[in-house]
């Protein structure tokens, strides 16, 4: 069952995402708590255009002035592609050789900056965008969590009023740690393998994932000491 024009109104309408949520509920029981994934592709394609992604509002916005390595060859791409559509198939072949996808996939391991540079209690979101990754720092550690909600795979988004990570699909919260407590997820957020390189820098590496529910969150890897 597809959202109904007044439902969509008042989606549209909402002033914040508290009542967001409130109308959800409302949606939901109409439907005597039903809520199909195409009704929740609906309801996402309002939100992500009602809330799009904000920064932390504490993070320094710097813009980028100069092009990085990632952009420079994305555009000597499409510049090649172009050459090759008036020139024949041969550059094209010669093209996805020289730059295959790959290329510009976000590495699986990286740098995210020095253990000072976070401070305690907070959620740094600059990392979701790319890496689907969010930083958390408390008094004792820094943990990578992934933004994937364990419900059925939507991404939260952090409330830092409520202090909660809240997935717009079905309502799934977690707490700043990680862990659920409300909504259908099973279970909590998973975590990313986090240490220190030699540089001193924390470095992220999402090949390795740890789960809650099996007891890998206790590992040394799963987090990292401050």
């Amino acid at each position: 069952m597809n959202l109904t024009q007044e439902e969509k109104n008042q989606l549209i309408a909402a002033k914040d995402e508290s009542q967001w949520y409130k109308i959800i509920e409302d949606i939901k029981s109409v439907r005597n708590g039903l809520y199909p994934n195409d009704l929740a592709r609906e309801v996402l394609a309002i939100y992500d255009n009602k809330f799009p992604v904000n920064n932390y509002p504490d993070l320094e916005q710097k813009k980028e002035t100069t092009m990085n390595r990632k952009s420079f060859l994305t555009t000597l791409s499409v510049g090649w592609l172009a050459f090759a559509a008036a020139t024949g198939g041969f550059f094209t072949v010669l093209i996805r050789y020289l730059f295959p996808n790959v290329l510009f996939e976000p590495p699986q391991s990286f740098k995210i900056g020095f253990p000072d540079d976070f401070e305690s209690g907070k959620v740094d979101l600059r990392f979701k965008k790319q890496y689907n990754v969010w930083i958390v720092r408390d008094d004792e550690k820094i943990t990578a969590l992934s933004t994937v909600c364990t419900h059925l795979g939507c991404t939260p988004n952090w409330q830092e009023t409520e202090r909660k990570f809240k997935c717009p699909c079905h309502g799934s919260g977690f707490r700043a740690s990680g862990i659920n407590f409300e909504g259908p997820a099973p279970r909590p957020l998973e975590r990313f393998k986090i240490g220190l390189a030699n540089d001193g820098q924390i470095m992220v590496d999402k090949t390795k994932m740890f789960k809650y529910e099996k007891g890998e969150w206790n590992r040394p890897e799963s987090f990292l000491k401050v």
